[in-house]
């Protein structure tokens, strides 16, 4: 299931705020813990190499978007699925953008604290609206 996908793919994320040099062990660990699917996992493999490949890109969008706050200053719960639900939406076009931001909506609702939510949920709304009119969509 995809949701146990992204949920892995948020540990492995979180993980990695506090050790660059998360193992691939680890990583076929959470996959196990979960009993991903082949598709699953190959959905969750896709989702970390694009974070990794964009990984610059992804925190210059969520640092204009996050409006006084500084990058290293966000809860590394909410830094995850800021750069989950980021990476998604800019380098998934066969996942809608709505899909993305309730799926990490709903790991900040498991992981994270209240206020994150709202907080979280503003910079998705704003990041949505900026790729709405970068593609010139009207929605």
């Amino acid at each position: 299931m995809r949701r146990d996908a992204r949920e892995c793919v948020y540990k492995i994320l979180f993980a990695k705020c506090f050790n660059d040099d998360v193992s691939d062990d680890f990583t076929e660990e959470v996959f196990a813990d979960v009993n991903l699917s082949e598709k699953d996992r190959e959905f969750a493999n896709g989702l970390l190499k694009v974070i990794c490949e964009n990984a610059d890109h992804i925190n210059s969008e969520i640092s204009e978007l996050a409006n006084g706050y500084k990058l290293e200053r966000i809860y590394p719960t909410d830094k995850c699925a800021l750069i989950l639900a980021f990476a998604e939406m800019a380098y998934f076009d066969e996942v809608p953008d709505i899909v993305a931001i309730d799926e990490v909506l709903s790991l900040v609702k498991k992981y994270s604290t209240p206020e994150s939510l709202s907080f979280v949920n503003g910079i998705l709304a704003a990041y949505k609206k900026k790729l709405e009119m970068e593609s010139g969509e009207n929605n």
